[in-house]
């Protein structure tokens, strides 16, 4: 009987944690490593997607004194020391196939969700946004510290980059852990505008890791989504089969309880209550990672960058523990399950 030890972490939009697993797992000589398994709260469909085409982005060329790090996919520069890390982000339209249906999304650097930026401690961000979209956008890095007028929460602390234009985020980095970024126009982020953030600490890195980052999506357009919230309409209660009638209200002695929430416009269930077509890890409805084998130890990094979705994340080889929060550290913790809350 062999083992495998994964270390874990995990960060959501408004929540999020990091985790530590020890797991044993029967390894048979020709069975393949058992990848982890995330769920949402709700029922989600696993069959893959064909899911984007058309996505090819320009590059930008090396500022000077800033070689390329090699391996890299994304645009990344590195100065001498002391560390700039410069990233470009290219923000454009495209077209994805998740469910038959060919949708808009938003990609960046030609990929949905936005790569993931990898800093240490000590770094200085820069980070250019070059919008080549038809329509103004904007960037926020969640829980990250820096100067008000980078924060990119639109005329409240950064002004919105307008169609055609770049603009420059550069800020020290102070502080670690795992953390995320995503637009603030609009409803943007429902169509693939979100990515994941990585702080190191200084002089140390883990040997192994790996950064997931979950999401949910839907066909129908955004600005149609939000008027059905806004109207309290029952159709994403219908298709997730979540609706309550007065009978059943009645058997259960919660009529009151029924007529109040009505007046108030609550459906029954009014967590989490959109009906996606997809849920997405990586920007795949199915995401396998045979690299790692039994006795390796993996840090696995987790964002939950969905517009309003929980997630169950579970493991099928044992317990997960927690070492981490929204980028901070906490006393280890043991866990069967944890949920990736938005």
């Amino acid at each position: 009987m062999k083992k495998l030890i994964l270390y874990l972490a995990f960060i959501g939009l408004c929540g999020g944690a990091s985790a530590q697993m020890p797991m044993n797992m029967p390894m048979g000589p020709k069975k393949k490593p058992v990848p982890a398994k995330v769920e949402p709260s709700k029922k989600a469909p696993v069959k893959a997607a064909d899911n984007m085409k058309g996505m090819d982005m320009p590059m930008a060329k090396p500022a000077e004194n800033m070689p390329v790090v090699p391996g890299d996919k994304t645009v990344k520069f590195i100065s001498p020391p002391p560390h700039t890390v410069r990233y470009d982000l290219y923000v454009k339209d495209t077209i994805v196939n998740y469910s038959g249906k060919p949708k808009r999304a938003i990609a960046v650097n030609g990929g949905l969700p936005a790569p993931t930026l990898y800093f240490t401690e000590g770094d200085t961000a820069a980070i250019y946004v070059h919008n080549t979209l038809t329509e103004e956008t904007i960037i926020h890095w969640h829980g990250v510290i820096l100067p008000n007028q980078y924060d990119g929460v639109p005329f409240l602390t950064t002004q919105p980059i307008q169609s055609g234009k770049t603009h420059l985020f550069k800020f020290p980095v102070v502080q670690h852990g795992t953390h995320f970024y995503h637009t603030h126009s609009g409803l943007q982020q429902q169509i693939g505008l979100y990515g994941a953030l990585v702080f190191y600490k200084r002089n140390e890195r883990p040997a192994k890791e790996y950064t997931m980052v979950l999401s949910d999506w839907t066909d129908m357009n955004p600005k149609e989504v939000d008027r059905s919230l806004h109207n309290a309409t029952d159709w994403f209660a219908i298709q997730k089969g979540t609706t309550q009638s007065y009978a059943e209200a009645i058997r259960s002695g919660n009529f009151k309880t029924k007529l109040a929430n009505e007046w108030k416009r609550m459906n029954a269930m009014d967590v989490s209550d959109v009906f996606y077509d997809k849920f997405l890890i990586n920007g795949k409805a199915e995401d396998v990672q045979s690299q790692f084998k039994a006795g390796d130890k993996v840090r696995l990094r987790v964002t939950n960058g969905g517009a309003s979705t929980y997630f169950w994340l579970t493991w099928a080889g044992g317990k997960m523990t927690v070492v981490a929060n929204d980028g901070n550290d906490v006393v280890p913790v043991e866990v069967n399950r944890l949920i990736i809350g938005v």
